[in-house]
């Protein structure tokens, strides 16, 4: 969504004389362009620019490797906005902007007009009311947080202290003796079974089209009433091609525009040849979401599971097709998907968390504060506790009403804490707004934890986004692993979604080092883009509320899709400790594993790398040795930009 929103912004550009360009000069050619004073040379340079955005647009999409192409992408994103908010300033009305913006959706062709032209509409409302109220509100700080990728801390960087903050933890209870104080002590009085069935980002797309269009001119296919793409553009050129043809003095950047030129002659030499097959029945490895049957396939299967006592589920059930959401189709979905796991489990409380496809506009989470129709958040946190009434208690949806999250005893001696931390969320504009609200929802957490910790309770921590990737903010992850070092002995799992991929994260104290807690990514019951579904078992000890296994299950949608007439042969992919020959799920433990993986248990990295997409036809055959090095590497980062373990493996497994 973002590179295309940028895409639209950037083609508001026009030309100079030379053939090097300064942010401030594109700035100025931006504004030249919304005057409607634009010469045939400004109209050539437009397509310079624009031919040289293309592949440099990967650079969203690259993780875990410095590109040259960001600086590239920092220039043209901080000079289209900077457009944007001369827009504003000048007293333009949303209206009035989009009508300003609405005809280079001609232009792009990335994507169809409609789809450009739905961007817009849904998006301007929420930035030019930022660009009004806010005076800190800078083209780079959009820009900084949009390119804000895994390995690199200089990518468009942007000066905005309001993003440097603390939060204040209470003081460690002592442990005298090696044993708890008579206060923290488990209060559990049961001794029943736990088993947790684990699901997460649906994506249900209503208007999944089986057989239909799977490449078609829009970000996301396999939908009625799309026709194949019209454009097709080479957008993978080297990143070398790009090196030394920006130039960053200070805090800024000098492009050199002949790049567009070198860009097209590297595209004409590499011709593509189209064969694209029709979408899948049961879904597609491609950018396509989930069939309403094939949803309905996953609930049915893992509700056959008679042991489950408890469901949780991380989010996402609106699909990708982001220029069109309304608030009537994502209540629909969310109607659906809800019925469908009451329907199917009986008597089975679940407890979920908010994904960041369920806001409207997508990504978009307000503070609470916010109350302008467009603008608010309200409405999701309403329906929000009102679709899931049957599963809170009121304080829990007391607490969802006003910002999303919510804290249950669940049984006795564990609390389940479910945190909206989309709110931290780099796509999220209103960050911009107010980098606080983040902070605010951090410290409700410590008070839960703090009240648990007293109580003697064990907690499980449901949040939809993972720590430690390119995706959350910076200090939001440097803060959230202090919370986690501190409260490490009530913390007994995180469980997440997002990514898509399966995975687990290591958690190690800010004091220390050492590995101190384990957040486990689900995976997805979507193929966007490029896995198999999957669902997980979880069985906990009945005393600690510790995770003694995980089992994954899943369906290769290559095999499905040959005979569509049947269901999905589900099957087993892996048993945690069985398939990685280990005793426990500690942070210890598999802190050992994962540094065995890149020394003397190579084909144990092998078994994870390809686990990671659920042994996807298209990617796992794919995964070489830097591809599994970054798999692992993900594992060992929950801080954004702390990367000493991800270094430490890396080192360890090519000296080899």
């Amino acid at each position: 969504m973002m590179k295309i929103f940028i895409g639209v912004l950037l083609i508001l550009n026009s030309s100079v004389a030379t053939r090097l360009i300064t942010s401030d000069a594109l700035q100025s050619l931006f504004v030249k362009v919304v005057k409607n004073e634009t010469t045939d040379a400004d109209l050539k340079t437009i397509q310079d620019v624009f031919e040289i955005y293309r592949p440099a647009s990967t650079a969203f999409d690259v993780t875990y490797e410095t590109n040259s192409r960001s600086g590239v992408l920092c220039l043209i994103c901080s000079g289209a906005f900077a457009v944007l908010k001369y827009l504003v300033q000048e007293g333009n009305t949303d209206e009035n902007i989009i009508e300003t913006l609405t005809p280079l959706c001609n232009i792009i062709l990335i994507i169809s007009y409609k789809s450009c032209l739905g961007i817009i509409r849904l998006n301007i409302p929420i930035i030019s009311h930022i660009m009004r109220t806010t005076p800190e509100a800078a083209p780079r700080t959009f820009c900084g947080l949009l390119l804000q990728n895994a390995d690199d801390p200089n990518t468009c960087t942007f000066n905005d202290p309001r993003f440097e903050w603390t939060i204040d933890l209470p003081e460690n209870i002592s442990i005298k003796d090696g044993t708890a104080s008579d206060y923290l002590k488990i209060s559990t009085k049961s001794n029943s079974p736990l088993t947790i069935a684990l699901i997460t980002d649906t994506h249900v797309d209503p208007l999944y089209e089986a057989y239909g269009v799977a490449d078609c001119s829009e970000l996301t296919c396999c939908r009625k009433g799309q026709t194949p793409r019209s454009h097709d553009y080479n957008t993978d050129i080297a990143d070398s091609v790009f090196r030394d043809r920006i130039f960053e003095i200070g805090d800024d950047f000098i492009l050199d525009l002949d790049l567009a030129k070198d860009i097209r002659n590297l595209s004409n030499t590499k011709g593509r040849t189209r064969n694209s097959p029709p979408a899948g029945y049961w879904g597609d490895y491609r950018h396509c979401d989930t069939p309403q049957w094939a949803f309905d396939d996953i609930i049915e299967t893992v509700s056959k599971h008679k042991d489950i006592n408890i469901v949780y589920y991380m989010g996402d059930n609106i699909d990708h097709h982001i220029w069109e959401t309304t608030y009537e189709l994502i209540n629909e979905v969310n109607m659906y998907i809800i019925d469908k796991m009451k329907k199917e489990f009986d008597d089975v409380l679940i407890l979920p968390c908010i994904g960041n496809h369920e806001s409207q506009p997508t990504n978009q989470f307000a503070p609470s504060s916010i109350k302008g129709d467009k603008l608010n958040t309200t409405w999701l946190y309403e329906s929000f506790a009102s679709k899931w009434n049957i599963y809170l208690t009121e304080d829990a949806k007391a607490t969802v009403r006003e910002h999303g999250g919510f804290s249950m005893l669940v049984r006795p001696g564990l609390r389940v804490i479910s945190i909206n931390n989309n709110i931290a969320y780099k796509y999220n504009w209103w960050l911009v707004y107010d980098p606080l609200d983040s902070k605010r929802h951090l410290e409700w957490l410590v008070r839960e934890l703090h009240k648990a910790e007293l109580a003697g309770e064990s907690v499980h921590i449901l949040a939809h986004i993972p720590p430690g990737v390119q995706d959350l903010i910076y200090t939001w992850t440097r803060e959230y692993n202090r919370v986690v070092t501190r409260f490490s002995r009530t913390i007994k799992g995180e469980f997440n979604g997002h990514s898509h991929s399966d995975l687990y994260k290591i958690f190690y104290s800010t004091e220390n080092g050492s590995p101190i807690n384990m957040a486990w990514v689900t995976g997805s019951a979507t193929a966007y883009s490029y896995y198999n579904m999957n669902y997980k078992i979880a069985t906990f000890d009945t005393t600690s509320f510790e995770l003694n296994n995980i089992v994954n299950y899943v369906y290769n949608l290559t095999e499905a899709n040959l005979t569509p007439h049947r269901r999905p042969h589900w099957f087993q992919l892996y048993d945690m400790k069985n398939s990685f020959g280990i005793n426990d799920l500690s942070a210890s433990t598999i802190n050992d594993l994962t540094y065995d993986m890149v020394t003397n248990k190579l084909d144990i990295l092998d078994l994870y790398s390809a686990f990671f997409s659920k042994v996807s036809d298209e990617r796992w055959p794919n995964c070489d040795s830097n591809c599994k090095i970054n798999i692992i590497c993900k594992s060992v980062v929950t801080v954004l930009w702390e990367r000493k373990k991800c270094d430490e493996l890396r080192e360890l497994y090519f000296k080899r």
